[in-house]
């Protein structure tokens, strides 16, 4: 063999070798954007049998089972004063707030970038208020622009798609609130931490109970290949664009996103790409908990699913790749009205600013 037959065999290895690699990576690209976005596991409506609606109890006591007793959730820890409002940002439903009250303003930019470090560990947003006495407000005090206040809260959220918050982390958060407050002679005061860690457990149970997403398949006939300029033409025509993340979104008037389009295939849509990319299939995907309206948004998401198979020849089907007939269409809006219904009477309505902060 000449050197010339051997170079080539040699440059015919490390491209085949980087194809697999650029494979590869792409494919892990897009499982950690899949994971990322719902690192919950969603049940799948069309195999999870419809529950009935709890009706929301008055003033319950305590919620041992969620699907029973969504509204159980406590709407002011017991141990805090809730003498003045917090501001929207903070939610005692979701928060576990420590107050803090000073004899001299002092400014917190140091405690704040602390606490963040925490609970950027956590996965867990922090939120941080001042009390401005001018307009008896209280106002975002995050950037440590705040001398002028002398009462504060921190809140940390106790549950999200990443679970609750551990009893470990609310007394290391805590206790590094009051440590800040000692230092500058203040005096600080919390709710308990075994309740807010019970009510934390509470909250991400009847959580995960109604955190599902509907997905619609479009898939193309076996031997042949849906273009991706032809897809791309359709999105747009849609109203759908496609964002940084590789996938196409469809946006309501206020910029929140009602459903995605994205590729069956582990490759995500990238705009240079689009012109020469083919796929043999194409999912959209509705995440229920985050959308208000998601009756109305899964009509839309369905309608457009449906003009895509009708242009591009292709198959709707579910997720085991079935003919998604009216029975099951029919299935997913009675599930989906029942989770609707629990996640009002659980006050956690379906794309309020709650249920955003929860499901992200």
């Amino acid at each position: 063999m000449s050197n010339l037959q051997i170079s080539l065999l040699v440059v015919g290895v490390l491209v085949v070798i980087g194809v697999y690699f650029y494979n590869w990576r792409q494919e892990r690209q897009f499982h950690r954007r899949v994971e990322q976005a719902f690192a919950r596991e969603h049940p799948d409506v069309l195999l999870t049998e419809p529950a009935v609606a709890p009706a929301p109890a008055d003033v319950p006591e305590m919620r041992v089972e969620p699907q029973m007793q969504p509204a159980s959730v406590s709407l002011e820890p017991p141990s805090v004063s809730a003498a003045r409002i917090s501001p929207a940002s903070i939610d005692a439903v979701i928060d576990y707030v420590v107050e803090v009250e000073l004899d001299v303003p002092t400014n917190l930019t140091n405690v704040y970038l602390g606490l963040r470090t925490l609970a950027d560990g956590w996965r867990k947003a922090v939120v941080v208020a001042g009390y401005d006495e001018q307009t008896a407000t209280w106002v975002s005090a995050a950037n440590g622009d705040s001398d002028a206040y002398t009462d504060f809260r921190f809140a940390l959220q106790i549950s999200n798609r990443a679970g609750c918050i551990g009893q470990h982390q609310l007394i290391a958060f805590r206790d590094a609130v009051m440590k800040w407050a000692e230092r500058n002679e203040g005096r600080a005061r919390s709710a308990d931490v075994a309740e807010a860690h019970d009510r934390a457990v509470q909250l991400d149970r009847f959580c995960a109970d109604v955190d599902i997403a509907i997905g619609v398949n479009v898939i193309a006939r076996e031997g042949v290949s849906f273009a991706g300029t032809k897809v791309r033409a359709l999105a747009e025509a849609a109203g759908l664009k496609l964002a940084s993340d590789g996938v196409f979104h469809l946006c309501s008037d206020e910029g929140d996103t009602l459903f995605t389009l994205d590729n069956h295939e582990p490759m995500p849509f990238v705009p240079e790409q689009m012109k020469t990319l083919t796929t043999s299939g194409l999912t959209f995907l509705l995440d229920v908990p985050r959308v208000a309206g998601p009756a109305r948004a899964f009509a839309v998401m369905l309608a457009t699913a449906r003009d895509f198979a009708a242009t591009l020849g292709g198959t709707l089907v579910d997720d085991n790749r079935t003919a998604l007939s009216e029975t099951a269409i029919e299935k997913i809006r009675t599930q989906l009205a029942n989770v609707v219904a629990k996640m009002e009477a659980g006050r956690i309505p379906a794309g309020g600013a709650r249920a955003l902060r929860l499901f992200s």
